[in-house]
This record gives structure tokens, sequence and C-alpha cells, in this order.
């Protein structure tokens, strides 16, 4: 069977490029239908210096519109794990996290800075960001404190929004598939005047039916199904259904020739999204409502080689949880506020820029938790207040004519903490506050025409929360104390690698060696009354390297058509956790981070309205703890484990005893193709997961199975 679907899905793709143009394109390579294929030229938004992404010592993917729209994906996690060999840890029910260069990838740890056009994005959920409207998404890859302050350990994803201009443009599109999936897109902008220009989009998306489980596994599928049990091979995931909606605004003033202001906003509303708890409902089965809204504006001026940028900005972010699988938890509420400015100059010093700016960040977290009669209860933790004030300096030096680029930075950070009083917690409000100062360099040369070497070398750090540094509370499960003098989590990156970009002749290669130090691991230990308290006790060291690939046939023929083999691969070599046992250090492997990840697949664009896409997914191995049991702590320490009962089977019996469980390799393909026809209409059909794999990105929380989507739409 797989290998029929294979095969069909090759035979349409060598259809597909036989229907190129017969006329080639006039001047193709000036085009736009070609530039767009040439991301070299790209100034990447996040740099603070507004350096092409060619010049950048760093090591940068660009995820562009055209790989956007041809992706089954309909939220950044989504957009993420199928295009930048990077680790997703994704959960039915719109909730995802992001590891990159073996920095694990948690919903709950942050070791990655998402910004939209810069910015905080208001939400550490990237499964809550939609695509509608999106341009492109730039992850940098590797310690980035020096620019942004607090958790760019890993790295920085920003997603880039669309700025219109010009004459009305816009587009609808209709999306309908498997499990009763509905998905629609409008988007329209332009300019109002000569002064007015705007953008709004509005997108929803609805699932009514629960998903089903994929039923095969490409590689082992013995080891698989021991890990993923037999039970789930095929079967829906019950409780998985969710509808939410996303609108986009934005409205720009020209003040004069050379200042600016954009007015922007957006809200996002997810209603009734089903959360299973595991495919066997561990946890329970839950509902929740999420709603967030963001405000701002930027400010955009040029005055003399001054190129000044003014953004405050606001976002609230509520999420509601409402009990429905009898787990013995009430409902829980939850607010989470992000608001701030950043200012930021880039002076043009001849071919040289200097970025100096400040940043201001406070985030505020809130929390009510309620007895399943609905009453008030006491929540997990106190409500906290942080407040970040960075003030930085990046400077950008290109040297022998552009061939030999320079980049040096440095960043001061005050952070102040701030957690309130709470009377189930028995807790008084308190406050501490530290500074932390990180820097980097990096450079680049380019030896040949196209060949180049570049290296770099950053520290950055993770600061705690309030209520590990300031926090002193009661639960029922014991007292936490907060430590004052906890230092926040540091690391140091260095990376050296090689790469040969040639637009001309269809080639990009990059190979990159990474080596990373983690100190201040922050951990939860207990007295011998278990009583909580934190510590700087663990430290772990990643290495591994990245593999960027691509090659264009279309090249061979002055870009008539481009047809594309591309591989964005990432393996770690070594990810060793070295956890603190007394005086002494225990090596062990880490867990949660993958040992490989990798995209890789074939593209056809006849330029001219037509394109096809293949796409592929490697999911490496990784080390993960094995709570899938059914456990008795009446008598804690001494836990009681007992195999999981469902539906009248015992699942995983036999790995009860496992500690620790080494997942299993998944591959997932995909699959679309799009036809734009008279100017104005489209038609595309995608297929998400297309050898119905069954696999999971968190043990437990098996992923959607083979799902098939139409698509019409219509420009205008």
């Amino acid at each position: 069977m797989k290998k029929n679907i294979v095969t069909a899905f090759a035979l349409l793709s060598i259809f597909n490029f036989s229907l190129k143009a017969e006329e080639n394109p006039e001047n193709a390579t000036d085009t736009t239908s070609v530039r767009h294929l040439n991301l070299s030229e790209v100034k990447v938004n996040a740099s603070r210096v507004n350096a092409k992404m060619k010049d950048l010592p760093q090591k940068v993917d660009v995820i562009s519109k055209r790989v956007i729209e041809s992706s089954p994906a309909t939220d950044i996690a989504g957009l993420l794990k199928s295009n930048g060999a990077i680790d997703i840890q994704q959960y039915p029910g719109v909730n995802a996290g992001i590891g990159i260069r073996g920095f694990a990838a948690s919903t709950s740890s942050k070791y990655a800075v998402i910004l939209v056009n810069g910015k905080p994005a208001g939400t550490e959920n990237i499964a809550s960001i939609d695509l509608n409207n999106v341009e492109r998404v730039e992850i940098l890859k590797g310690p980035f404190s020096s620019q942004y302050g607090s958790d760019a350990m890993g790295g920085v994803v920003n997603i880039v929004t669309k700025e219109s201009d010009g004459e009305f443009k816009g587009n609808v599109s209709f999306q309908y598939g498997s499990f009763d999936t509905f998905k629609e897109n409008i988007s329209i902008g332009g300019a109002l005047s000569d002064g007015l220009d705007f953008d709004l989009s509005y997108a929803i998306h609805n699932q009514g039916k629960d998903y089903k489980v994929g039923d095969n596994n490409l590689y082992d599928e013995g080891y698989a199904k021991m890990i993923l049990d037999p039970t789930t091979y095929g079967e829906r995931i019950e409780n998985s259904q969710l509808q939410k909606h996303t609108v986009i605004a934005r409205l720009g003033v020209k003040l004069s020739d050379s200042w600016k202001l954009n007015l922007n906003g957006s809200y996002f509303k997810g209603k009734k999204i089903e959360t299973p708890g595991t495919f066997w409902h561990i946890y329970g089965m839950d509902s929740k409502d999420m709603e967030r809204y963001t405000t701002g504006f930027d400010l955009i001026g040029k005055q003399g080689n001054h190129n000044i940028t003014f953004s405050p900005y606001y976002s609230e972010q509520e999420e509601e949880n409402f009990d429905i699988g009898n787990d013995g938890y009430g409902d829980t509420k939850y607010t989470y506020k992000n608001y701030g400015f950043q200012l930021n100059d880039a002076i043009q010093l001849d071919d040289h820029v200097l970025a100096i700016g400040i940043d201001n960040n406070s985030q505020k977290y809130e929390s009510l938790n309620y007895t399943t009669a609905g009453s008030l209860e006491s929540p997990f933790q106190p409500d906290y207040y942080n407040i970040a004030t960075g003030i930085y300096s990046q400077f950008q030096m290109k040297f022998l004519e552009g061939k030999f680029n320079v980049s040096v930075g440095g960043r001061g950070d005050n952070v102040k903490f701030k957690t309130k009083a709470n009377s189930f917690l028995n807790n008084n409000s308190s406050s501490e506050d530290y500074w932390v100062f990180t820097k980097n360099i990096g450079v680049k040369y380019e030896v040949l025409e196209g060949f180049s070497v570049h290296s770099s070398w950053g520290d950055a750090f993770l600061a705690p929360s309030a209520f590990q540094v300031a926090g002193e509370y009661q639960t029922a499960f014991g007292k936490t104390i907060g430590k004052a003098d906890l230092d926040p989590e540091k690391s140091n990156t260095w990376d050296l690698g090689i790469g040969f970009k040639n637009f001309a002749k269809g080639i990009n290669f990059d190979i990159t060696y990474f080596d990373t130090h983690h100190k201040d691991k922050i951990v939860q230990v207990r007295d011998a009354d278990f009583n909580s308290t934190f510590d700087n006790a663990d430290k772990a060291d990643m290495n591994g390297l990245e593999i960027l690939a691509s090659y264009d046939f279309g090249a061979l023929k002055d870009y008539e058509y481009s047809l594309r083999l591309y591989l964005n691969y990432t393996h770690i070599f070594d990810a060793t956790e070295k956890v603190k046992v007394g005086e002494s250090f225990v090596e062990s492997k880490m867990k949660y981070v993958r040992d490989n990840n990798a995209s890789f697949g074939i593209e056809f664009d006849n330029l001219k309205g037509f394109s096809t896409r293949l796409h592929g997914r490697y999911i490496g191995h990784r080390y993960e703890d094995n709570y899938m049991y059914a456990a008795d702590y009446s008598n804690w320490p001494n836990v009681t484990r007992a195999p999981i009962n469902f539906n009248g089977e015992e699942v995983r019996k036999d790995l009860i005893d496992e500690d620790v469980l080494r997942h299993p390799v998944y591959y997932v393909f995909d699959y679309s193709v799009n036809y734009q026809f008279h100017k104005h209409y489209s038609a595309g059909l995608t297929v998400a997961n297309l050898l119905d794999e069954n696999y999971s990105e968190k043990d437990g929380f098996n992923m959607p199975g083979r799902s098939i989507m139409l698509k019409v739409g219509y420009r205008f």
C-alpha cells in the first residue's frame, strides 16, 4: 500500500513537471517570480542591524512565503516542525514548544525567544500563532541574549507579517477535509491614499471531529509499537476537536518622506479546544478557551545616518481550563500580560552599521484554581511580576568590499522579580533583582566568490521565575521556599561552518558545527521534610552538526522554472546532562532532546502559477521519563506502579518499571499541489502525513494520521 501511494504521487509529480511553461519568462533572472527564490538578499528583521542574510555570520534560516503557502500547516508549530530542522514538542489541543540546538523542546521551559515583527509574541505557545498574513519566518540559531535578553539560549524565531502598499490586493481561500476540518482565510491590503496603507486578515480553523491516529510506521514498526502500544494504531483520539479564530490588522500612516507610523493589533480566540490528556486519558479530559489580544505601534524614521525605530507593545492572554474527565481536579484560569517598549537606532557608518537600543519588558502572571465543586482553592504558585530592562549595542562591520563581515555586540539586563501575597498559599509579597551581562562576536569571510567561512561565539541566560527567587508559600504538597541568591541559567556556544551559495548555478550549501556548555540549570530540591526550594545544580554539554543543502535544476534553464531538491538537517553528537548528587556529578544522556531532526524533499514551481511539493520530516530518537502508568502516591516517596487499563486491556504493562524510555524514529511525509488559473483563481490539494505514520512528539500524545484537504482560492 505504501509503495503504491509513493509511486502514484511520484508519477503525479513527473506529470506536474511536464506542465511547465513552453515559453521562457521575459528577463527571468529579474522577475519577481524568480527573485522570491533567492533568499540571500533578504534583510533579516530580527538582526537589529537590518543586515542581509548573506552577510550575517550567525546561522540563519528563512522560511519564505512560497513555502508557507505550500505547507499543510496552519500555525507556526506545524510550519517549524516541517521546515526548520528544529525540535517541536506538540500536544493535542493547540499547545506546542520549541527546542533549538539541543535545548529541550518544552512548553514550560523557555530556551527560545518568539517574536512577531521583532517584538515579543505575547505567548509561549507557538501552536496558537496562525500563518495567515505571515510573509516569512526567520530562525536565528545560537545564543542571542546579547540582543534579546533572557530565554534566547537556543535561538530566536521571528515571524514577519505582511506590509502592503500600492493598489488594493487581497485573497480569499476555503479548505475542507479530513476530521470534518474547515479553514477559511481572508486578507486584504494596500494604499488608502498617498499617506495611508493597511492590512487586514481573518482566519478560522474548525475541526469538527476527533482526529484519527496513524496506522503504520515506516521504520522499525515492532519497536515503535512497544512504545506507542498497539491500542493506539488507527484509532481516534477522543476529545481532540478544536475551533480557533485569528484577526490581524495594521494601519500605516506616512508622516513625512522619512517617517512612518504603523499601528498594529491582533486578536486570537480558541473556543472549546478539547485536550485529551494522552491517548489513554491518564491526566483526564479537559476543554479550554484561549483568548489573546496584542496592540502597539512602530514609529520608523530616518534622520541623517540614523535609522530609528520606537515600538511600544502590549499583549494579554487568558486561558480557562474546564475539567470534563472527572480526574479530581477542578477548573483553572490563567492570565498572562506582556508589555513594554523597544527603542533601536541603527546608525549607518559608511559600510558599517552600529545598532544601539533599549528594551523594557514586563510580564505579569495571575492564576485561579477551583475545586470540583466550583469554589476557590490554592493555586499551584503565587502570582508574580517580572520587569526586565536591557541596554544593548550591536556593531555590524563590512570590509574588503563586503567580503569580510564582523559582528560584535553586548547587552546588560536588569531583572526585577516580585511575587504577590496569597491567603491560600500563606505567603507574603516579596521581591529580588540582579544584573546580567551577555556578549557575542562573529566573523564571516568570503574566500572565493560564493564560498565562505563563518564562525561565531556568544553567551546567553535564562532568568528564573519570580516564585523561584522570591516565593515562599504552602500547598497541600508541602512548603516551597524561593532562593534569593538563585542565579540565572547560563550557556555559551561557539560554532564554525563553511558555505557555498551560487544562485545562478542553483547551489546552496552550508555545514556548521556547534558546541554548547549549559550551566547553573535550575532544579527543584527537597529537604528532609520534603519542603521544596531551588538550586543552580545541574549542567549539560551539547554539540552537533547542522547541514543545509539544496540544488535547483531550474538554474540549468535560466530559471524558466524551479525544480529544487533540499535538505535541512540537525544531528546532535552528544547531549550529556550532569546531575549534582551531593558534591559530585552523575552523567547521563540528556532527556527530551532529539538526536536527529531533518526536513527534506523535492518541489517544482513553473513560476506561472503551478507548484507541487513532496516533503519529508525525520524525527530522531530521544530519551523521556516514563509516566505512562497508574501510580499510587499514598506511601510517598515509595510509589506503587500499575499498568494503565484502557477499554479492558492493560497498556504497556512490560514498561511500567522502566524509568526512562528511548523513543523510536518516525518519518512523516506531506504532499501538496497548487494551481493558479485565469490570474485570480486557484485550487489545491494537501495531504498531511501521507504514509499515515503513527507518531508522537510527547509520550502518549499521538499526532494525527493521514489527512487530506482541498483548497480553493480567489485573488483580487
